[in-house]
């Protein structure tokens, strides 16, 4: 007997509690609660022969974008190619994706996502792992247009459906539809008060609009849903984290910094990087932030695995530098000269991280001249680091504190005017539509406080 997913899905197994284990870990990772890996885990030592169930547990380590993780990826995709069963057409189309991924890199593995959710529109967990790739390969359009090819073949009384117009928000924020990403998201906490992915797409447009002191109040009241046992409870916090530096100041945003975003011996590398990102801006506006530049390189050290994530590798290099740490950042940028060179994946490491990397060596050094024309050269390729355009603002701030340390008014100008213009244009871009902005964020309240 065949049995079949919540979303239409043929599951090459028998086992009905194998079938539950796989819906109920597609829903946690679906709203980053915690923990689909125990849950699917103890599905596979009930039903060791559960080929979607490895593949599930390999899709989840991947998507946590560590890259301590990907071994541990690769031994379950193994161990799924070894099940002597027939898997699917699904589970083997899957099944060469994350393979690719583990082999050649992330970049080859979501080329190969595009082909498997155009295949298999309805694969929920898929379409999920594809869209986190884009955002971490900087790949900024597909974050909208991926969802927009799969999104009509579901509808609104299916239980994915709101994780789908979450993603589908995100994607708009990014592509600057500010209004109908906002409005989108609210729709997806209207049908789920803990689609943490809508909250983080609203977030957004309060960031990308400039809208500091509604952003903080958004996630205040929307955070007794995340902020415990959600996989982006830390990264919701350095959203916070960023409003107060705006509204109330560093001191405020340093509080929160101790508070929930430090590292804690679970945190991953995606967890470092929002702790540099806010130590970094911190930094950039005169706050001391003591050892706890020491305390984060160490944890960086721990996880190096460098040249599988072009984002977290950026991050850990500025952390290197500005802790002091020289003779690891040399090893770090020794390493980055071997990164393969596999259907283009080293593109990124080229065009941003090494220049990047010494960018930030420049500005800790005190050469800010450098730093700043380094940064200047890299900005209009900076997609290809990967992240949203409010982490990768880290490079845009940068250079414009170096240009105002090196007296260079002209250029810090032009950067403060650019961010100016966008924050703008996307403020106004929020009124265009029959109640839009501010005015809707009502009854999405009411439903997420239900």
């Amino acid at each position: 007997m065949t049995l079949h997913d919540s979303h239409g899905l043929p599951l090459s197994t028998s086992n009905a509690r194998s079938a539950q284990a796989y819906d109920r870990a597609v829903q946690l990772f679906a709203r980053f609660q915690r923990d689909p890996l125990a849950v699917i885990g103890k599905a596979l030592d009930e039903d060791p022969g559960f080929v979607a169930g490895h593949l599930l547990r390999a899709g989840l380590l991947l998507g946590s974008f560590d890259p301590l993780l990907v071994g541990m990826a690769g031994t379950c995709l193994a161990a799924a190619a070894a099940e002597p069963g027939t898997p699917n057409e699904r589970e083997r189309s899957l099944l060469g994706a994350l393979d690719a991924w583990v082999g050649q890199g992330m970049a080859v593995g979501n080329r190969r996502l595009d082909r498997h959710v155009v295949d298999h529109p309805r694969d929920l967990f898929a379409i999920q792992l594809a869209h986190l790739g884009d955002l971490m390969l900087g790949r900024t359009a597909m974050l909208r247009d991926r969802i927009a090819r799969v999104i009509g073949r579901w509808s609104d009384g299916d239980p994915g459906h709101p994780f789908l117009l979450a993603m589908q928000a995100f994607g708009l924020e990014e592509n600057g539809a500010y209004a109908q990403a906002e409005a989108l998201a609210l729709r997806a906490l209207e049908r789920d008060a803990d689609n943490s992915w809508a909250v983080h797409a609203v977030a957004h447009v309060h960031e990308t609009s400039g809208r500091p002191h509604a952003g903080a109040q958004w996630l205040e009241h929307t955070r007794p849903r995340w902020c415990s046992d959600n996989i982006l409870s830390v990264h919701h916090h350095w959203h916070l984290a960023l409003f107060r530096l705006e509204h109330d100041g560093p001191q405020a945003a340093l509080a929160l910094y101790d508070e929930a975003i430090a590292p804690t011996p679970e945190s991953l590398a995606m967890n470092l990087s929002d702790a540099t990102a806010l130590l970094w801006r911190l930094t950039l506006q005169g706050t001391d932030a003591g050892t706890r530049w020491d305390n984060l390189a160490q944890r960086w050290l721990q996880r190096a695995a460098w040249g599988r994530t072009a984002f977290t590798d950026l991050h850990a290099a500025l952390c290197l530098a500005v802790a002091g740490r020289d003779a690891d950042n040399e090893a770090f940028g020794a390493a980055l000269q071997d990164v393969p060179g596999v259907d283009g994946g080293a593109v990124p490491w080229q065009l941003v991280v090494r220049p990047a990397r010494q960018a930030f060596a420049d500005y800790v050094a005190g050469d800010y001249r450098a730093c700043a024309d380094r940064l200047l050269a890299l900005l209009p390729r900076a997609d290809a680091v990967g992240g949203s355009h409010a982490q990768r603002e880290l490079l845009t701030l940068t250079a414009r504190r170096a240009a105002e340390h090196a007296g260079d008014a002209a250029l810090a100008d032009a950067l403060h005017g650019q961010r100016q213009e966008a924050r703008r244009i996307a403020a106004s871009s929020l009124w265009r539509l029959p109640g839009a902005g501010a005015t809707i964020a009502t009854p999405a309240s009411a439903a997420v406080a239900a």
